[in-house]
């Protein structure tokens, strides 16, 4: 499987956020990015997705998922031009089933959904959002960046995040990473 995200910080995190999908098989052979000051959008993830199934010939992807930030717009919107576009465009060569899923706000929500593990990994407090529901925190790096003090946030400080948290906490109190995770497992986001 092969994912295709938004930027350095979804590269560096989703290997680690997904690793409790290897027990089901399943795991995350490469993050595509957009290249430095890129945006995704439906000709960049066409871009991506046919670097990623042309790269390798003998072994090529059987399922792609693109990850969009909607940013609190309603997913169904952001979403459409990616499902109804990108099929055409990839055309028929490319036989792998390419999926999409979103985060509501940015990655770093999903952080906020395994209180206890970003709690032991900040040393202390995780602040003043209301982490029952971390797809509704809004700005959630802006809120993550205060709550390292000193630490700057960079794409390995994310990765390190990452790294300390349990998908399977986060996938049960975000709704959209539940969507990723299923589009992983299973191709219903």
């Amino acid at each position: 499987m092969v994912v295709v995200a938004s930027g350095e910080t979804e590269r560096r995190a989703l290997p680690h956020l997904l690793a409790h999908l290897k027990d089901e098989g399943v795991f995350a052979e490469d993050v595509r990015i957009p290249p430095r000051n890129g945006s995704l959008n439906v000709q960049m993830a066409e871009k991506l997705i046919k670097a990623a199934w042309y790269e390798d010939v003998g072994s090529p992807p059987d399922k792609i998922i693109v990850l969009v930030d909607v940013d609190a717009r309603a997913p169904p919107g952001v979403l459409r031009p990616f499902e109804q576009d990108l099929p055409s465009r990839l055309g028929a060569d490319i036989s792998a089933r390419v999926l999409c899923a979103y985060a509501q706000w940015h990655l770093e929500a999903w952080y906020f959904g395994d209180t206890a593990n970003l709690r032991d990994y900040l040393g202390g407090s995780v602040g003043s959002v209301d982490t029952s529901k971390p797809d509704e925190i809004e700005n959630p790096k802006r809120h993550l960046k205060q709550i390292l003090g000193h630490r700057v946030y960079t794409a390995r400080v994310s990765e390190e995040i990452a790294s300390a948290l349990h998908g399977p906490t986060i996938a049960d109190r975000s709704p959209s990473f539940r969507g990723l995770v299923n589009a992983t497992l299973n191709g219903s986001t």
